[in-house]
């Protein structure tokens, strides 16, 4: 690069060098603006001006300052990736693509660039190109980190799980503090089942970095895997605790409520779900599942009225409300639902059984062993004891 050494230019260079080293970077541009000002045909005023622009995250003038860099000295690799950078901070990931390209090709050992590509090919899922990018930059650099976690993520993606965990722990090696990365090779190995080696990698992120909801999250699913659901409800307290309005949180730990048999809380739960978004219909199920339990028929009933109401399209809706019903004693409106329940789903058993229930309690013994018979056929074991004793 041909650097015109007119002395204020310089001068202004170093001014504008000493302020972005002290990270006063409007300072900085200043300078450089100085600089250019006085000698527009350099290339080098400019990067520096554009890279201060990025580090006040004015990323469109960073760009137009890479832009007139480049025109000038096309040659200058460092600006092709410094402006890929400005790109993919803008989300324009095909662009910054195209920029580390062109660093790559005026030097095709640039660790940086390759990496810098693959994160821009990962980010647009293109996994098996951010791979070889990733494994381009450790031929290069084999003590390149983040290349190595990130080639993990990509092979995470790709459903490589071992390939991943491999990734992890060789990021683990050279980083053995690094909390995301212990997360991370705790979720490929969950994805494989190995529940142990995941618990104690949940366990290890958690450790390093208390208020890590995806670590808490995903331990809370491992352990209620493992039917620990005592633990998961701890867990999944945990991350209620750093993020109040999770949802989903509400409904998972309400689940792993009612497998312990409390009812109750498991309500709570689920009424603190619609108290955030009122039209969650797996809410409304759940919490008509649990007051069934506890045996308030009438609020299950209008729990599950209100699910149909938000989503009509699932018959085990009908199913389970006809349950409540018959557990209310009102067997015509149970006999109703199992009607729309088979009507969606005519291979539905479990409704033919249930219905036939229904209509013994009216006294309709013909189209009760109709449906018993019916239920028979379709697999339903409790159908053909009930065949034996009404029948």
């Amino acid at each position: 690069m041909n650097i015109d050494q007119n002395t204020d230019t310089i001068d202004y260079n170093e001014l504008g060098n000493e302020k972005f080293i002290l990270e006063d970077y409007r300072g900085a541009v200043a300078e450089y603006t100085k600089a250019i000002t006085i000698h527009p045909d350099q290339a080098e005023p400019y990067y520096n001006r554009g890279n201060a622009m990025y580090n006040l995250e004015d990323y469109q003038g960073a760009i137009a300052d890479y832009s007139r860099a480049i025109a000038i000295d096309p040659d200058y690799r460092l600006i092709y990736n410094n402006r890929g950078n400005a790109k993919n901070a803008l989300n324009d990931y095909r662009g910054a693509i195209a920029d580390y390209s062109a660093a790559i090709a005026n030097d095709p050992e640039d660790a940086t660039a390759l990496y810098n590509r693959g994160y821009a090919r990962n980010t647009i899922e293109d996994f098996h190109g951010a791979i070889d990018d990733y494994s381009a930059a450790i031929a290069i650099d084999p003590l390149h980190i983040e290349a190595f976690y990130n080639r993990g993520v990509s092979h995470f993606f790709l459903g490589n799980y071992k390939k991943a965990i491999a990734d992890y722990s060789k990021a683990i090696s050279f980083e053995p503090y690094d909390a995301m990365a212990y997360c991370s090779r705790g979720l490929a190995r969950k994805a494989t089942e190995d529940f142990s080696g995941a618990m104690a990698d949940l366990t290890m992120a958690i450790r390093l970095n208390s208020e890590d909801i995806t670590a808490w999250y995903n331990r809370a699913l491992v352990k209620n895997s493992l039917l620990d659901y005592s633990g998961a409800i701890s867990d999944y307290s945990q991350v209620l605790n750093l993020n109040p309005k999770y949802i989903l949180i509400y409904n998972l730990r309400g689940h792993a409520k009612c497998k312990l048999q409390d009812y109750t809380g498991a309500i709570s739960d689920y009424s603190n779900v619609l108290t955030i978004e009122p039209n969650d219909p797996l809410a409304w199920f759940s919490r008509g599942f649990a007051k069934n339990a506890l045996e308030d028929f009438r609020g299950a009933i209008a729990d599950y009225t209100k699910v149909i109401e938000l989503d009509a399209a699932y018959p085990f809706i009908y199913q389970h409300r006809g349950n409540a019903k018959c557990n209310f004693k009102l067997y015509s409106g149970a006999v109703s639902d199992y009607t729309t329940a088979i009507g969606m789903n005519p291979a539905d058993s479990e409704s033919y059984y249930s219905r036939g229930l229904a209509r013994l309690d009216l006294g309709q013994q013909h189209e009760a062993a109709l449906d018993f018979e019916k239920a028979a056929e379709l697999g339903s074991e409790l159908a053909v004891e009930a065949i034996a004793k009404y029948c």
